[in-house]
């Protein structure tokens, strides 16, 4: 009864019949709520993605190589940028300007190190050096930083918005805004500066780019400093979401290079395309199905794309001369 502290055990005559439109109602409205939340999660994590990605896609093209520590790359964006704001107090601002500065000059470093020797003699050894590399910095920052995950604080990611029914923090729609945006702004750089043109030369030839007066091993070196920047770029985007930690680009990385594969690694755009879609799917499988299984079909979903376009959904077969 009212006023006892437990509820009445008779409800009023209305409520005995069930409601059968309110509740599909209700249940409609929840499913669509889910749906939005996952589809802009799957937009923060695949925009992040096909921005790791475009590294891939900037290194391939002007060298023919892959710098496979781009993942750490995003780990050491993360971890610098949350020394210098969190640890030391620095400013936003000039923490991030000068954790891009370390990006870049951490993609010098794989360039001419783990690269350039390897490149010069035609030996494919670059391949295991820059794995070489992304260990060597992943075990450095797990010394420097620590094994625990750290929450990077940011007002974007404290209380969460109610966009179309789902939760979502407003870090989570900066992230592909954000991503977007950048990937544009180099695609515009690549057709508009004289940097982006040399390096679109080198991609295309790199005698004739040598002839054109260009020098092609500095372009090489500025596409790897790039790469690192855009990798780190998502490193601190991704921060206030994921905690940071000495292991949180390893599987980043993989997955971007799996975006690279998917799209096409000679295909700008249809890398952008890829990692949104890859994200989401990710999103709505870990959704429904778990994480687990998001994993198992991801990857999967690699390997049918290898088997059925080798060159990617959106790359272009080589030719070969007979």
């Amino acid at each position: 009864m009212a006023g006892t502290g437990h509820p009445d055990p008779t409800p009023p005559p209305a409520l005995h019949r069930p409601r059968p439109t309110r509740s599909v109602d209700l249940s409609v409205g929840r499913v669509a709520s889910v749906i939005a939340q996952l589809l802009f999660s799957g937009l923060a994590l695949g925009s992040m993605y096909a921005l790791v990605a475009l590294g891939y896609n900037i290194t391939y093209a002007t060298s023919r190589t892959v710098n496979f520590s781009q993942g750490q790359s995003v780990m050491v964006g993360a971890v610098v940028a949350y020394e210098l704001y969190v640890g030391a107090g620095w400013p936003f601002v000039p923490a991030v300007i000068v954790s891009l500065v370390a990006l870049a000059l951490l993609g010098i470093i794989v360039e001419r190190v783990a690269v350039r020797p390897f490149l010069a003699s035609s030996s494919i050894a670059w391949l295991l050096s820059t794995i070489a590399i992304g260990i060597i910095a992943e075990n450095v920052a797990m010394v420097l930083f620590g094994k625990d995950a750290r929450a990077f604080p940011s007002a974007l990611a404290a209380r969460p918005w109610h966009v179309l029914g789902a939760g979502v923090y407003p870090q989570e729609l900066l992230v592909p805004v954000a991503g977007i945006a950048l990937m544009a702004l180099v695609e515009l750089a690549f057709r508009r500066t004289l940097a982006g043109k040399a390096l679109r030369a080198v991609a295309f030839d790199h005698d004739a780019a040598g002839l054109m007066g260009i020098n092609v091993g500095r372009m090489i070196t500025a596409a790897y400093a790039l790469s690192s920047v855009l990798a780190g770029v998502a490193g601190i985007l991704l921060a206030p979401l994921l905690n940071v930690s000495a292991t949180m680009g390893t599987t980043i990385g993989l997955k971007a290079f799996a975006v690279a594969i998917i799209g096409g690694i000679e295909s700008a755009r249809g890398i952008v395309i890829a990692g949104v879609l890859y994200g989401v799917f990710e999103a709505v499988v870990a959704g429904y199905l778990g994480t687990g299984v998001r994993e198992i079909l991801g990857f999967a979903l690699v390997i049918v794309v290898l088997l059925l376009r080798p060159w990617g959904l959106f790359g272009s077969p080589a030719l070969r001369r007979v």
